[in-house]
């Protein structure tokens, strides 16, 4: 399930709205998804909305469960989740729809790697040496946000777990 729901999010997060980039089945550039793959990428998106990002087909049942002792009587109550994972034949047919976005992409892009491959070829040294480099921060577990918004400058934060705090 973790790997399923993975996926289905990587594939479908650039055909979404983004406060930082385009959404790619709105770039000129970049060719239609082929008419024998809009069924599966429709369900594929479905899938997302309905049972990977929140939850609500039938292919998801969280239930309270409750725990008995010998005579019947109830002592406890947890709650479970029973999840369906993508069929064996939707997975094929998904997985053939990422092969050939990838490949419709890559061809939409190979101009664009082409220019930047002659200009990166023609710069100086110097030039590329003064380059600015990504920031790479490093900050405690305990410390850990997900209320941090991407910027221009490229940044990456690593979260490291404070043995020697935990110790006392």
């Amino acid at each position: 399930m973790p790997l399923t729901s993975h996926a289905v999010t990587a594939y479908i997060r650039p055909f979404i709205d983004s406060n930082v980039r385009n959404r790619l089945d709105k770039m000129s550039v970049i060719p239609a998804i082929p008419a024998s793959f809009q069924p599966v990428h429709k369900v594929i998106r479905n899938y997302r909305n309905t049972t990977i990002a929140h939850s609500q087909s039938t292919l998801v049942m969280p239930l309270p469960v409750a725990i008995l002792d010998d005579r019947g009587k109830g002592v406890d109550v947890m709650g479970v989740s029973v999840t369906h994972q993508m069929p064996l034949a939707l997975a094929e047919h998904f997985s053939d729809l990422i092969r050939t976005v990838e490949d419709i992409v890559e061809e939409a892009t190979q101009p664009v790697l082409d220019r930047l491959r002659t200009w990166l070829n023609a710069q100086d040294p110097a030039a590329i040496g003064s380059w600015q480099l990504p920031v790479i921060n490093e900050a405690r577990d305990a410390d850990f946000t997900s209320a941090h918004r991407r910027k221009r400058t490229p940044q990456f934060t690593m979260y490291w777990r404070d043995w020697e705090q935990e110790r006392m």
